[in-house]
């Protein structure tokens, strides 16, 4: 008993050096860092931005859809009671008549590392405002983690609460394949089997094993990288994992299209750029190794073998925008996969432009 605690004590001194020594999830932010990932110059106000980023994980538990965002009022990043991030442009209420849009994804939607003012649909809300909707409000429901499955729940739960808007977008691609897990799994998933106590219905040395630091440690040694990443996510293991997740995503965009259809809403899918598809990755002003994109990684083999389908007519492409291989003139993006203010505001606006070609909102 004295030496396996020894072997799990140096275990997990050898365990968080090798997890230490991976690349840092965001630079160092010195201001030419800044004026180079950002655009700008105000860095005061980013670094306040930077320094209340870290609130994106700050989940609670919500029925059905496992978590949402934490009610949060700060400087740059505001998350209401009622579950969305303020744009900063405008006062919103989800009872106030007048149009409505609503935007669901993932942290890439709801904008992490930017202002409020700064996400996709703070710029949605800007280009229908300016194209004369003055009294469209746009409702940021973006969650970190969120993926497609989710996000179809979340929609459902806001209809049968009686929140309907006149047209919905789902902002979807990168976190599907980074949750390469069918059935579907959320990042929750791990501690709320804990919490309901499911994991002692298996076996004591599974148990065990899944806890041991000596484990984790051979693991890491032969070469298994996600017991390094220590992410919720989960390695696609070959093109088979990559059809399922591709089936998921598809099927939930038929049900999503369907049931706005019935509803009278208008629905716009958007297949969301990502740093692993039609991306030079040397236009980063400090490159990001695949190392550091860690499960995002699926999605380098997953899009490439979406676009081939799509051409094959395998895939459902109603009401899908499609800006898989969209790109801004300036850098892109402000850490390994979320985007710039500039990136944002061309996703929004480009997003905006489709719904004002809808017969309804001309």
């Amino acid at each position: 008993m004295i030496a396996i605690a020894i072997a799990e004590w140096a275990a997990g001194i050898a365990m968080k050096k090798i997890r230490d020594n991976r690349p840092l999830y965001m630079l160092n932010y010195s201001d030419d860092v800044i004026k180079a990932l950002y655009n700008r110059t105000d860095f005061d106000t980013i670094r306040t931005i930077i320094a209340e980023s870290w609130r994106q994980s700050d989940t609670v538990y919500t029925p059905f859809v496992e978590f949402q965002m934490q009610p949060y009022d700060g400087r740059n990043f505001t998350i209401t009671n009622d579950g969305y991030r303020i744009n900063g442009l405008s006062p919103q209420d989800l009872s106030r008549p007048g149009r409505k849009v609503f935007v669901f994804g993932g942290s890439t939607t709801m904008g992490s590392g930017v202002a409020n003012e700064q996400t996709i649909p703070a710029a949605i809300e800007r280009r229908l405002h300016a194209a004369g909707h003055k009294d469209v409000q746009v409702f940021n429901f973006g969650v970190v983690s969120y993926f497609s499955s989710q996000e179809l729940i979340a929609f459902q739960r806001r209809l049968t609460a009686g929140q309907k808007p006149d047209a919905v977008v789902f902002i979807d691609g990168l976190n599907d394949f980074y949750y390469c897990t069918i059935p579907d799994q959320s990042s929750w998933y791990e501690r709320l089997m804990q919490t309901t106590m499911a994991r002692s219905r298996m076996p004591l040395g599974l148990e065990l094993a899944n806890r041991s630091n000596v484990v984790q440690l051979a693991r890491a040694l032969s070469g298994d990288r996600a017991s390094i990443i220590r992410e919720w996510g989960r390695f696609c293991q070959g093109e088979d994992d990559i059809r399922k997740v591709i089936h998921r995503m598809d099927t939930n965009r038929r049900m999503i299209d369907a049931m706005a259809r019935q509803l009278g809403i208008e629905a716009i899918m958007v297949q969301q750029p990502v740093p692993t598809y039609a991306f030079d990755n040397s236009r980063r002003p400090y490159p990001v190794s695949d190392e550091l994109l860690g499960y995002h990684i699926n999605s380098k083999r997953g899009y490439p073998l979406m676009a081939q389908m799509r051409q094959q007519g395998k895939l459902w492409t109603n009401n899908v925008l499609w800006l898989d291989e969209l790109q801004p003139e300036t850098n892109p993006y402000i850490d390994t996969v979320h985007y710039s203010p500039d990136f944002n505001d061309l996703i929004g606006t480009t997003i905006a432009e489709e719904i004002l070609r809808r017969p309804t909102w001309r």
